[in-house]
């Protein structure tokens, strides 16, 4: 990915410049994954001349397998001309051109919510006289909302075997897509085609699709077995799902989003933006992370001035990550797994708050008033396994499980 400050970038920079930067296997996966065809048997050095010759050749060929997202960011860039820059939202997602290092990326700006693209001449001359028609194309609008559907689907669960989201995009699409139009946009989609992996199961090989946002599958698929006392996935809305597909910056379902949107504007003087990204990272750290305070910890700043203002913001906070839905319950949130599964099933380990560093400068720590109150508020989800009464207890006093919270069991 090539990354540079906009006031240094050399418009005449070659496309084939960029290329060098992936790997050989990197770049023979995304030829086939954008149709170009080039020789294999090339040394790396010619392999990546053959390949930017074949994408400033023939842009009719790629160009129409990217996203709605990156056709428009694009289109901005030619637009802008030569030498400027098109300053867009940040996001945690690596699109299709910057893996490829077709445009370059510049974040070293005061605005850490924003992200500035660049793209060379020749490129730009290149894809020029086709953006406008891709983008105004009814065939390519149709494969941009089976897109942005299956996007938000996989976001929404983790990931899914190709049978599995098909059928979905089915059910949502029935009225706007037929079989054939949506397997067809999946097959032409880079991004889809990029999610894409196969999974061998004794002698048969699935296909799966997993989300841009995921890091490590295996771990997502044991924790899944762990809790395979979960009913069936939970079932989300059209909009939902549409929402959850959107780029750059995905809107995850949530009925203590708007709250909490409103609070980190108003009282911690987030933008709407920051406010935005912040929200997206906060759904995509739950996915992994079971302690909540260690996300909140890190979104806290200097604004709060008083316990009371402390208080309210953890409050807040733990109602949005309760409420968020989790891969590891098959999209639904400790909130609805909690109501779902008899309570005296789960082991409630309240996370253990600790002040951070601009909390004690300004005079603010942890009473116990405040711990009972997260321990209140803080919605447990079943493990999958029990705590031995000898082994350390999962709450992190550093006692035996038997002498700590396991007293009463």
């Amino acid at each position: 990915m090539l990354k540079c400050q906009s006031e240094l970038f050399q418009p005449s920079l070659n496309l084939v410049d960029g290329l060098k930067m992936s790997t050989k296997e990197e770049l023979k996966r995304m030829a086939k994954i954008l149709l170009l065809s080039v020789p294999t048997k090339l040394r790396k050095d010619e392999y990546v001349t053959y390949f930017a010759e074949a994408v400033l050749a023939c842009p009719d060929m790629w160009l129409p397998r990217l996203t709605h997202y990156e056709l428009t960011l694009l289109d901005k860039l030619v637009k802008a001309g030569s030498g400027s820059y098109v300053e867009c939202t940040n996001s945690f997602l690596v699109t299709t051109l910057e893996i490829l290092s077709f445009i370059a990326t510049d974040c070293n700006h005061m605005d850490e919510s924003k992200v500035r693209y660049m793209i060379c001449d020749e490129l730009r001359e290149a894809v020029a006289p086709y953006l406008n028609k891709l983008l105004t194309s009814k065939k390519q609008s149709v494969r941009f909302m089976v897109e942005q559907y299956a996007c938000g689907i996989v976001n929404l669960y983790g990931f899914l075997s190709y049978s599995d989201l098909l059928y979905i995009l089915v059910g949502y699409l029935q009225h706007s897509a037929t079989r054939e139009e949506i397997a067809d946009s999946l097959a032409n989609s880079a991004l889809i085609q990029r999610l894409t992996f196969e999974v061998e199961n004794g002698y048969n090989t699935n296909l799966y699709i997993e989300s841009p946002f995921l890091d490590d599958f295996e771990y997502l698929e044991e924790q899944l077995h762990l809790r395979r006392d979960i009913p069936d996935r939970k079932k989300f809305s059209k909009e939902e799902a549409f929402s959850a597909g959107m780029m750059p910056l995905s809107i995850i379902p949530n009925p203590c989003l708007d709250e909490l949107k409103g609070y980190m504007m108003k009282k911690l003087r987030y933008t709407e933006e920051k406010a935005d990204s912040s929200l997206l990272y906060m759904w995509y750290t739950a996915q992994t992370v079971d302690n909540p305070m260690s996300i909140i910890n890190s979104m806290i700043n200097r604004q709060l001035s008083s316990m009371q203002e402390l208080q309210e913001t953890i409050e807040i906070f733990m109602d949005y990550l309760n409420h968020s839905p989790r891969w590891f319950l098959k999209g639904y949130s400790s909130e609805e797994v909690f109501v779902l599964f008899e309570k005296e099933k789960l082991k409630n380990n309240p996370p253990r708050i600790v002040a951070g560093p601009n909390m004690k400068a300004a005079g603010m720590d942890i009473t116990p008033e405040m711990q009972a109150m997260v321990d209140n508020m803080f919605r447990a989800v079943p493990t999958g396994h029990t705590v031995g009464r000898n082994d350390p207890c999962p709450c992190g006093s550093g006692k035996k499980y038997k002498k700590c919270c396991g007293r009463n069991n």
